[in-house]
């Protein structure tokens, strides 16, 4: 199971509705909330394969209106640093 984390020297808080995320010590802070926030909770726990399925799930909506703006967003916390891949 290929699975996402937070990447080395990236700082996160969840206060269960924002999440906080920031590379560690130059920044900046990253304020995630609502689909945004979802995303980073499900992308950090579980399969990379159902991020879109868990958060259709937690948000309400439907897999075919979220999937095409999750997977973009994923790759945008790739690409940004915050998030890497990782092997279970």
């Amino acid at each position: 199971m290929t699975g996402l984390r937070p990447a080395p020297g990236v700082a996160h808080v969840d206060d269960g509705e924002i999440v906080y995320a920031a590379v560690l010590p130059a920044g900046p802070i990253v304020v995630l909330d609502g689909g945004a926030a979802a995303i980073w909770v499900a992308a950090c726990d579980g399969s990379r394969a159902s991020i879109a399925e868990r958060v259709a799930e937690a948000t309400g909506a439907s897999i075919s209106d979220v999937r095409d703006d999750v997977e973009a967003f994923v790759e945008e916390l790739l690409a940004r640093g915050l998030l890497v891949e990782a092997s279970a």
